[in-house]
């Protein structure tokens, strides 16, 4: 469209006269009325078509139906989140950490998907605060940015570790058949824990602590290669696993664990 816009103004330079000028004034003006109105049609088309177009989906695990079944709470807890740790020590044969270090992420979506709790952010309060400082040190615009001394303070405090993860094989039962042949089936068992705790942040005690686990058993499909949750999600090689199933777990562990502190009477 502004190509052809271009070419009518350069036209209208070779034909001269203000009649000329006039005529295609006019023409470039119903051309862009002619733009905006297909671009708003456009638009259109393109909301309707969202649910064609949107090619993600809800990062969800079998617990986190048990969030969305918890009825809507009013009088909601501040909860204050800090980071939730790899305490492992597992890495893998190229050196990268084995368990997820996105569990602190996974709390706070499991928290806010429970409804139960007023969620506040305390992972990253650095860069929180640096808004904060931009006002007050006068760097802003006036009356934009955050107000100062509305802050949230928290009731509680919630932080933990993901504390275990290890595979184990092992052997035993009448197994897969090869050739006419029985034998021994061989499997491994991938566990992982995590342990949560929250803390009242008015006298520092202790009202709340939970340690949870969770195993995963895998097939052998080949040499040192068993495949897990029977549709090759990933596979652990001589015991060093990839990360896909581990995530899983850690997030399925999290959501329970939140699923548990709702249910909590000691909040």
């Amino acid at each position: 469209m502004e190509e052809m816009i271009a070419v009518l103004l350069i036209f209208s330079l070779f034909v001269g006269g203000s009649a000329g000028l006039e005529s295609d004034a006019n023409e470039i003006e119903r051309l862009n009325a002619e733009a905006i109105e297909n671009s708003g049609q456009l638009i259109d088309d393109v909301r309707l078509s969202a649910d064609k177009i949107i090619s993600t989906e809800e990062n969800v695990t079998t617990a986190t139906q048990l969030l969305a079944a918890l009825p809507d709470k009013d009088n909601k807890h501040k909860i204050a989140i800090y980071d939730i740790a790899d305490k492992t020590g597992q890495y893998s044969e190229i050196g990268s950490n084995v368990v997820s270090q996105g569990a602190t992420e996974m709390l706070i979506t499991a928290l806010v998907r429970s409804r139960q709790f007023e969620v506040l952010d305390r992972v990253d309060f650095t860069t929180f605060m640096t808004e904060q400082s931009l006002v007050e040190q006068s760097r802003t615009v006036d009356g934009q940015g955050p107000v100062i001394g509305n802050l949230l303070g928290a009731d509680y405090l919630i932080a933990g570790a993901v504390t275990e993860y290890q595979i184990d094989k092992r052997t035993g039962g009448l197994g897969l058949i090869v050739a006419g042949k029985g034998g021994t089936k061989e499997y491994a068992v991938a566990s992982c824990a995590v342990d949560l705790r929250v803390t009242d942040t008015t006298n520092g005690k202790i009202v709340w602590a939970k340690s949870l686990k969770k195993e995963i058993v895998g097939e052998k499909i080949g040499i040192e290669v068993f495949s897990f949750l029977d549709n090759n999600i990933v596979e652990f090689e001589t015991g060093q696993g990839k990360q896909e199933v581990i995530n899983l777990v850690v997030r399925t562990l999290l959501e329970e664990a939140v699923y548990k502190l709702s249910l909590s009477e000691n909040l």
